[in-house]
C-alpha cells in the first residue's frame, strides 16, 4: 500500500480529487493542479448547474431522429468510417471504444461500446447520445467542441463522478472550409489509459480532414506540400488545389498553417516564387519538388495533374457523325432508339419544359445535355452544371444557393455566387440527381417553383430565369415509392423523359467506333474483325466512356499496328468471361442482371488496378465518387 500511495499517478489522482472537493464546496481550486482548459470546463458547468453526483441521462436519439442526424452529417460519416476502423484496430487490445459525433456532441457512429458496460450504461457510448458539454459537464467531447481543440479528460477531471473510471480523448474534425463538422472520440478504462491514445485519435481525425478535402475539392491540379519532404503524402501534409489556370480553388487546413496563411489567396503566384506552368511542365508522378514560397521559405511537393478530359467530350456518344458545334440538328443516328430521342429533344428545347435524361453511367447524358443547351434560344447564356453526386453534404446548399459574406466560417469575403444563380439566363444541368440528400430536394423544389434564390445569411431573393435539364442513371420511379426521392420534384423535373440505351443494346457500335478512332486522329489504323466481335459480345458497363478508353488503350499498345485481339487492356477479356452471349441477351431484359455485371466489373476493375480506386474509375468511365459507393454497396470499402 506505501508503494501504492507514493507512485506519481496516486499523488496527482489525490491533488486532481482534493481540488475538485475544493471547488465543488467553495467554487475555487488550487491553481495548478488541473490544466487551464479542465478548469474553465468546471466552471462552465458548475455555472450551467450540472449536477456533480447525479448519475447522468440514459436517454438517446430515436431512430428517426438519428437517421436525420446521420443524414445531415453524410459527407463526415463518409469519410471517418475507414479511419475509424483502422484505429479501432490498432487499439482493440485496450478495450476501448471509439465514437464519431456531429458538432453538436451526438454520437453518429461509434465502436466497441460494448466492451465497458461494467463501467457505464451502454447507451452513454451508442449512436443518438449527447455530450454536449452543456449536458454532461466535464467531458472530452463535449469540451472538444467548446474549446475546438483536442481534449483528453481521465478520471476525476470529468465533473460527473459517475464517469471518474472513464479516460476520454476528443479531437475535433474541421470541413474544408474550417468550420466544426464533429469529433473523433477514444474512451477507455481509466486503469487502462495508454499514453499514446490521444496521438493515435490526432492522426485518425487528420486523415479524416484530408479525405474529407479531397472529397469536396477534386480539381485538375492537386499539390501535396510540407516544410519537410518526408512528410509529403502522409496526414500532415498541406493540400491545395488549382484550377488548370494556376487559380487556387482551395487549401486544407494544415496547408493554411504550414503557409502561414490566415485567408486563402488569389492564385499559385500569389503563394510561390516558381511559375505555375513551369511547375506543370516539370512535374512528374510522385517526383518531390523543390518550391520557394513568395518570402524565400522552402516547401518539398508532389504535383498531380489529372488529364483533360476535353478530349472525350469532344466526342458526340449519341451520333455517328461528327458534328464540330455540337448542335442537335446536326446530329443523326442509325440507332431508331437514338434517332427517337434526337428528335424528341429538338421539338421540347425552347418549349420552356424540363428534361429528365435516364441512362447508365456512360451512356452520354451530359453530352445530350450540353447539345441542347448549345441548340436553343438560350445558347447565349451559360450552361452551369451540377454533380449532385459530387456535392459534399455540409456545402452543398452554399454550393447551390451561395451566400454572403460572413454566413459561415471559412465564407469568402464578399460570399460567393451559387450555381442556380450563375445559370441566370442559361441552363442549369443537374447531374446525378437521384444522389441528391432528401433534405435538399425541398429547398430545390422551392427554388423551381418560385424562380427565385436566397444565398445563405441573405434576406432578399432574387430572380432567376433559366431552363432545367436532369440526369439520372437511378430509377427515380422506384426511389419515388420507396420515400428516397420526393414525388412533387420528380414531376416538376419530368416534364419529358429522354432515355439514353446502354452500349450493348445500340445498334450503331461499328459507328462509334469510327468516330472515336477519328477523334483519335487514327481513322488510317485498321481494326481485326474479331476485336469488334468482341465489342458486340461485351456488356460494355461503362458503357461509351470505357469504349473510348479500350480504344484509346490499343492504339497505344499497338504503336501504329492493325489493332488486334493482343491489343485489348488487361482485364478486357475477364470482363467479356463474365458473362456469356446468352446472359448478354438477358441482361437486356432484366435490370437486376445488368447491375450484376456493374458490380462484377467493379470487382475486376479494383483487382486489375491493384486497388487503385482513381485507375479503376477511369477504366469503366465512372466518377470516383460512383466507384467509390458501388465499392461500398459490395462491401469492399
Amino acid at each position: 500500500m506505501k508503494l501504492l500511495m507514493h507512485h506519481p499517478m496516486t499523488k496527482s489522482l489525490q491533488q486532481i480529487g482534493h481540488a475538485r472537493r475544493q471547488f465543488l464546496a467553495q467554487g475555487d481550486m488550487q491553481e495548478g493542479v488541473v490544466n487551464k482548459t479542465i478548469a474553465q470546463s468546471w466552471r462552465r458547468s458548475l455555472k450551467n448547474g450540472i449536477s456533480a453526483s447525479q448519475p447522468l441521462s440514459t436517454a438517446i436519439l430515436n431512430s428517426a431522429e438519428l437517421d436525420k442526424k446521420r443524414s445531415k452529417n453524410r459527407l463526415l460519416l463518409t469519410q471517418a468510417k475507414p479511419e475509424i476502423t483502422t484505429l479501432y484496430e490498432q487499439i482493440a487490445h485496450s478495450h476501448s471504444v471509439v465514437a464519431l459525433t456531429d458538432a453538436e456532441g451526438t454520437i453518429l457512429h461509434s465502436q466497441g461500446q460494448h466492451l465497458l458496460t461494467d463501467l457505464a450504461p451502454s447507451e452513454l457510448l451508442s449512436p443518438g447520445y449527447s455530450w454536449c458539454e452543456q449536458q454532461r459537464g466535464t467531458n472530452a467531447i463535449g469540451t472538444a467542441i467548446v474549446e475546438k481543440q483536442a481534449v483528453a479528460v481521465q478520471g476525476a477531471e470529468h465533473f460527473v463522478e459517475q464517469l471518474h473510471s472513464f479516460s476520454c480523448y476528443a479531437v475535433p474534425i474541421f470541413g474544408p472550409n474550417q468550420q466544426l463538422l464533429g469529433t473523433l472520440n477514444v474512451s477507455n478504462a481509466f486503469s487502462t489509459q495508454q499514453p499514446h491514445t490521444l496521438a493515435l485519435v490526432k492522426m485518425a481525425a487528420q486523415l479524416i480532414e484530408n479525405r474529407i478535402f479531397r472529397a469536396c475539392h477534386q480539381g485538375p491540379v492537386r499539390l501535396h506540400f510540407h516544410t519537410h519532404s518526408d512528410f509529403v503524402n502522409t496526414q500532415w501534409e498541406g493540400i491545395a488545389v488549382f484550377s488548370r489556370q494556376g487559380e487556387l480553388l482551395a487549401i486544407n487546413r494544415h496547408g493554411l498553417s504550414l503557409l502561414d496563411l490566415q485567408d486563402i489567396p488569389g492564385d499559385f503566384q500569389s503563394i510561390f516564387a516558381e511559375s505555375f506552368t513551369g511547375i506543370c511542365n516539370q512535374s512528374q508522378q510522385n517526383v518531390v519538388l523543390n518550391l520557394r514560397q513568395i518570402n524565400g521559405e522552402p516547401l518539398h511537393a508532389v504535383l498531380e495533374i489529372e488529364a483533360d478530359p476535353s478530349a472525350n467530350d469532344r466526342i458526340a456518344a449519341i451520333r455517328t457523325s461528327s458534328a464540330p458545334t455540337g448542335l442537335l440538328v446536326e446530329m443523326t443516328s442509325d440507332d431508331p432508339r437514338i434517332a427517337e430521342v434526337l428528335s424528341q429533344a429538338r421539338l421540347v428545347m425552347n418549349q420552356d419544359i424540363p428534361i429528365l435524361i435516364q441512362g447508365e453511367t456512360g451512356v452520354g447524358k451530359e453530352l445530350l445535355a450540353s447539345a441542347i443547351h448549345r441548340s436553343s434560344a438560350r445558347a447565349h447564356g451559360p450552361l452551369v452544371a451540377v454533380n449532385c453526386a459530387a456535392l459534399p453534404e455540409g456545402l452543398i446548399e452554399a454550393e447551390l444557393f451561395g451566400y454572403e459574406e460572413g454566413a459561415f466560417t471559412g465564407a469568402r469575403q464578399k460570399g460567393s455566387q451559387g450555381k442556380m444563380e450563375q445559370a441566370h439566363g442559361g441552363t442549369l444541368f443537374l447531374d446525378e440527381i437521384g444522389d441528391m440528400p432528401l433534405l435538399l430536394q425541398a429547398r430545390l423544389l422551392r427554388v423551381l417553383q418560385e424562380r427565385s434564390v436566397t444565398p445563405l445569411g441573405g434576406s432578399k431573393a432574387r430572380k432567376l430565369d433559366f431552363a432545367v435539364i436532369s440526369a439520372t442513371n437511378q430509377k427515380l420511379q422506384e426511389k419515388v415509392a420507396s420515400g428516397a426521392f420526393r414525388k412533387d420534384l420528380y414531376y416538376r423535373l419530368n416534364g419529358i423523359s429522354l432515355t439514353l440505351p446502354p452500349l450493348r443494346e445500340r445498334q450503331d457500335l461499328n459507328a462509334l467506333v469510327n468516330h472515336i478512332m477519328a477523334a483519335e486522329g487514327a481513322s488510317e489504323i485498321e481494326i481485326h474483325e474479331e476485336v469488334l466481335a468482341l465489342f458486340r459480345q461485351h456488356p460494355w458497363p461503362g458503357n461509351i466512356r470505357q469504349l473510348h478508353n479500350v480504344l484509346k488503350t490499343m492504339l497505344a499498345l499497338a504503336a501504329g499496328k492493325p489493332l488486334g485481339r493482343q491489343h485489348l487492356p488487361p482485364g478486357f477479356m475477364e470482363e467479356l468471361g463474365s458473362i456469356t452471349t446468352e446472359q448478354a441477351a438477358t441482361a437486356a431484359l432484366s435490370a437486376g442482371s445488368i447491375d450484376d455485371i456493374t458490380n462484377e466489373a467493379v470487382r475486376l476493375a479494383l483487382q486489375h488496378h491493384e486497388g487503385n480506386i482513381s485507375a479503376a474509375a477511369r477504366e469503366l468511365g465512372m466518377s470516383r465518387n460512383r466507384f467509390y459507393r458501388k465499392l461500398k454497396a459490395l462491401g469492399l470499402a
